[in-house]
């Protein structure tokens, strides 16, 4: 498959820095349902974890030696039964984010990462999110303001429906969505909904419901042809675009056999670059695939915090911490934030505006 036309994008408007250096990317994933779809009681997976696909990376002439990997795992000092690093093994059963950076091994592996100046990269997908925008997205009246326009009809037409959530997701299970049939009931039964609860107070909703009236009899062109309650049928989208993204780049994921075998049955190809290269290995095999899985694990934590909680709320625990914690939280920010010095594609996300606020106040929250 030519990704060219992605690459393109992604090299100009996209606005990626560094995208054509030689770096050496492990990752590992985590919350991957393979499928996000609609059941008979909402959907198949928790709607508010986001699947994570990132890792450990590398510019191409500052490699990790064997000697600092072998340095960190022997600070782990794990059972001598024990194949290979698990997140588990340095969550020692934290519940939420704060109490994750009380761990000695997440710690330890902060340390490593913030001394040695080694990279972060992620992409996250909102799945609840991921799956409504193409609502918005079908209606040419949401682009007559450019992508700033879009985006905001988006996020809060999204934060509207996690308000009423339970209702909503039963329209969509009711019609099938995103394949949607009787399109007049669905357009009609929106348009109504958000007149009763906006009540036109909120501009960015009354202009979704005003122009959603001009589809009542008219396709809203990504709801059909599509399989039956199946928002998202795969993830290899999201594993081809991180490759296209630095086609120059070694990229080295762990064993994901249903992406593997679509991958392979379409290859990538740019143009400009004959060889793109990327493989996927036994995470046993290679500890820097162990290390990303640590990484995404961490990411996870951070991700479910910022979604549980609003900007306001953020602020007040942030100000609440110890002066330890606080020292512990800024090693970590730095390290997110010396990757996204090297690249800005380093941080790569599906999700609403209001979630992107919250990944910005933390970046630039001034801990100490």
């Amino acid at each position: 498959m030519d990704y060219s036309q992605l690459y393109n994008y992604i090299a100009s408007e996209g606005g990626v820095t560094n995208i054509d250096k030689k770096y050496i990317l492990y990752y590992d994933e985590t919350n991957n349902p393979r499928t996000f779809r609609l059941t008979d009681d909402g959907f198949n997976v928790n709607e508010h974890e986001f699947f994570i696909l990132g890792g450990i990376g590398f510019e191409s002439d500052k490699l990790v030696s064997d000697d600092d990997i072998d340095e960190l795992f022997s600070e782990f000092l794990l059972q001598r039964n024990a194949t290979e690093v698990k997140f588990k093994h340095i969550r020692q059963n934290a519940q939420d984010f704060i109490s994750l950076f009380s761990r000695p091994r997440v710690n330890m592996l902060i340390e490593w990462l913030f001394e040695k100046k080694y990279l972060i990269h992620y992409s996250y997908i909102d799945n609840f999110y991921y799956t409504i925008v193409d609502i918005v997205d079908s209606m040419e009246e949401s682009w007559f303001g450019g992508p700033g326009l879009n985006r905001e009809l988006k996020d809060h037409f999204y934060s509207l429906i996690k308000e009423h959530q339970d209702w909503f997701i039963s329209l969509l299970i009711e019609l099938d969505y995103p394949n949607v049939k009787n399109h007049k009931k669905f357009v009609g039964e929106i348009v109504d909904w958000i007149w009763s609860v906006n009540i036109g107070d909120n501009f960015y909703l009354e202009y979704l419901r005003q122009s959603l009236k001009n589809y009542r009899n008219r396709q809203l062109v990504f709801l059909e042809d599509n399989e039956d309650k199946v928002a998202i049928s795969d993830y290899s989208a999201f594993y081809a675009n991180l490759i296209v993204t630095y086609p120059n780049a070694d990229h080295i994921f762990d064993h994901e056999l249903y992406v593997e075998e679509i991958l392979n049955a379409n290859p990538i190809q740019l143009s400009g670059h004959k060889v793109i290269n990327y493989k996927f290995v036994d995470s046993k095999d290679e500890r820097l695939v162990q290390v990303s899985d640590l990484i995404v694990g961490i990411l996870r934590y951070w991700m479910a915090f910022l979604e549980s909680v609003n900007i306001q709320n953020l602020s007040e625990i942030l100000k609440g911490l110890s002066e330890l914690q606080k020292i512990k939280m800024k090693k970590f920010q730095k390290i997110l934030l010396h990757s996204l010095d090297i690249s800005t594609g380093f941080k790569h996300g599906v999700g609403s505006n209001k979630f992107e606020l919250k990944v910005s106040f933390f970046l630039e929250y001034d801990f100490l």
